[in-house]
């Protein structure tokens, strides 16, 4: 509805009002919200429908960009995608109070993103903090993964470790002569400033990595000051430097305030429903949004730029990520035998094209060397 105000009265004084009017409707929330012609209240639709993901990813599924996601519809009804590795969004921050439907967001994302994006272009890995394995449940047989689902503050912290390994193999992250001694803990999670060069060349010919972690303030704030500066320090090099280096970052948080300790200018922003006016301008940046009316269970608040748009994330069942994610498998099972067939008939013929010729045994061992797929990563890795 488009609010007329008399003359005098500004939108602000309308702000403590909403539950009550809410409450005069007769719906469970209501947004106040500014428009070009003026001040907008928000109500819920009389007749709601749900919005699911795989109809979603199908319809957008020819003009998706790579690394992009998908994240549901707007208010007009129209596919929203949001391109992940882009400088406007990376690193993106997801923050709304329990119940806003942000674990089932990151798990509808990290799906789209494993349906529109093959292993060999994108590499995913997925931390849920919570340890409720709520976020990211039915995925741990998708080929994208980088290291399996980590579950909990423990497995957490070691795909974190391994994310920084990455990082600083592919980067040289931290310069040796810079170092006092040959402290480990230091190489790994040093604070200085000094120990921290980044290079300007990333690796290109390497897929993607994409971090996803579903409530890293139990990370930043868990009771022992110890594991809450290993896992800041952490977080700080993945979001400063991983951008740079074709390592993109995507966190989900109650609280904007927990994440005090991360010295970081986020990309984008969503926010779901939220306590009060305060912290919904914590979260978004911005003043009067309004986010503190929104209905909660997937209905969020994108801001990119100065817009600030509108959207409700859809949901799917367990039997669709267990169909979704089948496909996926036997899809890149498919490329990849596909993939080698090309090789043995590469290797087969391109000797006698080339009139050199070259023992079998030294065929196989530079066919292996070029092309074998790298191993999955194994839990229980700790080398580089």
């Amino acid at each position: 509805f488009h609010v007329a105000l008399p003359q005098g009265v500004r939108a602000t004084l309308l702000s403590p009002l909403i539950p009550e009017i809410a409450n005069e409707l007769g719906v469970t929330s209501c947004r106040m919200s500014h428009g070009e012609e003026g001040v907008y209240l928000e109500i819920p639709r009389p007749d709601p429908v749900p919005v699911r993901l795989l109809p979603i990813v199908q319809r957008v599924a020819d003009v998706v960009p790579p690394i992009t996601a998908t994240l549901g519809l707007d208010s007009e009804g129209t596919p929203l995608l949001l391109r992940l590795n882009s400088p406007d969004v990376d690193p993106l921050l997801v923050v709304g109070n329990r119940g806003a439907g942000k674990s089932s967001l990151l798990g509808g994302m990290a799906l789209s993103l494993a349906l529109h994006n093959s292993p060999d272009k994108l590499r995913l890995l997925l931390i849920d903090c919570t340890g409720e394995s709520r976020a990211f449940r039915g995925l741990e047989g998708l080929p994208h993964l980088a290291c399996p689902v980590a579950n909990g503050h423990v497995d957490a912290m070691l795909s974190l470790r391994w994310a920084l390994r990455t990082l600083s193999r592919d980067a040289s992250v931290y310069d040796p002569l810079m170092l006092d001694g040959d402290d480990e803990e230091e190489l790994t999670f040093g604070n200085e400033d000094e120990n921290f060069v980044q290079s300007p060349v990333a690796r290109r010919d390497e897929p993607s990595l994409l971090v996803m972690i579903d409530g890293a303030d139990l990370l930043c704030q868990n009771g022992n000051r110890r594991a809450e500066g290993e896992a800041v320090a952490a977080l700080n090099k993945l979001l400063s430097g991983g951008s740079r280096n074709n390592i993109h970052m995507t966190l989900s948080v109650e609280r904007f305030a927990s994440i005090d300790g991360l010295e970081v200018d986020w990309g984008s922003r969503i926010v779901g429903q939220m306590a009060s006016p305060e912290a919904a301008r914590q979260a978004t940046g911005m003043k009067g949004t309004g986010a503190q009316g929104l209905m909660g269970a997937g209905d969020f608040l994108i801001s990119l730029n100065t817009d600030l748009i509108r959207f409700q994330s859809p949901s799917v069942s367990s039997g669709e990520i267990a169909r979704a994610v089948a496909l996926i498998a036997s899809c890149a099972q498919a490329q990849a035998e596909a993939q080698q067939t090309h090789i043995e008939e590469y290797a087969e013929y391109a000797p006698q094209a080339s009139g050199a010729a070259m023992p079998p045994r030294k065929q196989e061992q530079q066919r292996q060397e070029r092309y074998e797929e790298p191993i999955q990563l194994r839990r229980s890795w700790v080398g580089d």
